[in-house]
């Protein structure tokens, strides 16, 4: 007992520690990213089309970085990660558009490998280590417990850090250059950049890089499941023979995608939920704003969300992350929907408190953000095979990048983008609750089969078994 104690314990510090450092880069700059733009000069629909490049770059590339990172490596993979979000950072000191373009599409790929990579290699290790399937439940609630409470310290230290000074030309040290951040340099001639904005940007970078420098000692390697045996042909062969095995790794992660309905259901309400999530990071900051010219303390605001966040995944880790309980979530995700439908209404908040209800809503909603995410990658780890996990995962990030495109190509107004939004969380609603629903129903099937209660289980079941995860009898019974 005390050995497996152990095992967990250090498994979940080597996988906290290191995605901690890692979110805490990306929730640095993440606050700014918006508003650096803006003061650079740019309008909104440039703005738009900068964000578009990032959710383009992480449909296309993204697709094929996840069947790399099964071929070469989880860890190698987390160690890309840091590479091209360090790269993204460095971009931001170019007032510049085709710089920041450039910078946009390295932050689409590095978004790509976040959100696969990691939690990837975090279920193979546990599966190496013979860790009871239970645990995981655990750790990616405490991981989003530790992303929430860093999401509000780098909120405060990134507003700390972007207050330091103004917003300056370095080629151009001048009395006439330097403007304070919250105004915008409407000069787009390519001017290296610091302070101001830029600054938690940089600060993220040495993050991202410390990081890096932790999981290189710390981690251990892990592979799709398909290269585990077969002496790492990925990490040891020829471009060629790593070319051959991420094409193998997507060819296998699209059949398994569309055989499994459950699979393709996880994945579908993960698309939808995540690009309404997306959808709402580009627009509230303007929806904050009480008039064009205000400049609120996004820092502060940014922190206040994710202490709702926090309070969401407490609230999951105490009362909603039982198999009993998971009926519950379903109302918790109209919730969320419900939430985003208020700023798409601004004729009901005309005048000076519209931004003050939208903040409320914002508030709301990140509770239930917090509730999903602990929620979901539970479900994945039991779902998707470890083989193609990164596969999967990337897969899962298109017709998210897609719909977010659609929304931010479309140059709708704010209200439209957040109707749009709630809608598709509805649909997330609805989905969840037939995924709930197949799963009992399959659980139910099994354990039939297993009793000799029916005569054929390949009526009662889906094409695909259980992953080793482990959903059995007496989950979501």
């Amino acid at each position: 007992m005390n050995n497996a104690n152990d095992k967990t314990k250090g498994l979940q510090m080597r996988y906290l520690i290191g995605l901690v450092m890692f979110q805490a880069g990306d929730w640095l700059q993440g606050p700014y990213m918006y508003a650096l733009y803006d003061a650079y000069g740019y309008s909104h629909e440039e703005i738009a089309a900068l964000f578009v490049a990032g959710f383009g770059s992480s449909a296309v590339f993204g697709t094929f970085v996840g069947s790399l990172a099964d071929t070469i490596g989880r860890k190698r993979g987390a160690l890309l990660y840091v590479l091209t979000y360090v790269a993204s950072c460095a971009t931001k000191h170019w007032n510049s558009y085709r710089i920041l373009m450039v910078g946009r599409v390295l932050g689409g790929i590095s978004t790509s490998l976040l959100f696969s990579v990691f939690d990837s290699w975090l279920v193979s290790e546990h599966t190496r280590l013979e860790i009871e399937s239970s645990v995981l439940s655990n750790i990616f609630a405490n991981a989003q417990a530790a992303n929430s409470v860093v999401a509000i310290l780098s909120g405060i230290f990134g507003e700390w850090l972007a207050d330091l000074g103004p917003l300056v030309k370095l080629s151009d040290q001048s009395k006439q250059s330097t403007q304070r951040m919250n105004e915008k340099i409407i000069s787009n001639d390519g001017s290296i950049m610091a302070g101001g904005y830029c600054t938690p940007f940089d600060a993220a970078g040495v993050v991202l890089l410390l990081g890096g420098t932790y999981i290189s000692m710390a981690w251990s390697e892990n592979y799709g499941g398909h290269l585990e045996n077969k002496d790492h042909e990925g990490r040891n062969g020829s471009v060629k023979d790593i070319e051959s095995s991420v094409f193998s790794s997507l060819k296998s992660g699209f059949i398994t995608l569309f055989r499994d309905r459950r699979i393709l259901l996880i994945g579908t309400i993960s698309a939808f939920f995540e690009a309404a999530m997306y959808s709402f990071v580009f627009e509230w900051t303007p929806a904050v704003k009480a008039t064009p010219t205000d400049t609120p303390p996004y820092g502060e605001i940014f922190s206040i969300m994710m202490l709702a966040c926090a309070a969401g995944t407490r609230i999951y880790s105490n009362r909603l992350s039982s198999p009993q309980a998971t009926h519950l979530l379903v109302y918790v995700f109209a919730l969320g929907g419900l939430a985003l439908a208020i700023p798409a209404f601004p004729k009901t908040l005309a005048g000076k408190r519209a931004p003050l209800f939208c903040l409320v809503a914002f508030v709301l909603f990140e509770v239930v953000v917090g509730i999903y995410f602990p929620s979901v990658s539970t479900l994945k780890s039991k779902l998707v095979p470890d083989a193609q996990r990164s596969t999967i995962y990337n897969l899962f990030r298109i017709p998210l990048n897609g719909l977010v495109l659609i929304v931010l190509l479309s140059n709708a107004p704010g209200s439209t983008i957040f109707f749009v939004s709630s809608v598709l969380i509805f649909i997330t609603a609805f989905l969840y609750k037939h995924l709930i629903h197949i799963i009992k129903s399959n659980i139910t099937s099994e354990s039939a089969f297993a009793h000799g209660k029916v005569g054929d289980k390949s009526e009662h079941q889906v094409t695909l078994p259980l992953t080793s995860s482990g959903l059995d009898t007496a989950d979501y019974s």
